[in-house]
């Protein structure tokens, strides 16, 4: 049985910036917790000094899945969310 386009999993990047590190963090490891099914490399980068923190996922799901994932964190204020399909 062939597969429909919705249920192909591809590779993505996705760059978490936080800009607001008191009230986010928390929040974004909240959910990249519910998510962790789907992250197969996770890099931080804390800069306290400066109030920020900088996360590299690289993912792999169902683009429904993962338009899911990066809409739940597009709404944490204080983070920024870039994205890139790889595969």
């Amino acid at each position: 049985m062939e597969e429909s386009r919705e249920d192909v999993e591809r590779y993505y990047t996705v760059d978490i910036i936080i800009v607001d590190r008191e009230n986010a963090y928390s929040k974004v490891n909240e959910l990249l917790h519910v998510y962790s099914n789907i992250i197969r490399l996770r890099v931080g980068y804390p800069v306290p000094d400066e109030d920020i923190a900088v996360v590299f996922l690289i993912v792999k799901t169902t683009n429904d899945n993962f338009g899911a994932f990066t809409g739940k964190l597009g709404k944490i204020g204080g983070v920024k969310i870039k994205s890139i399909a790889i595969k």
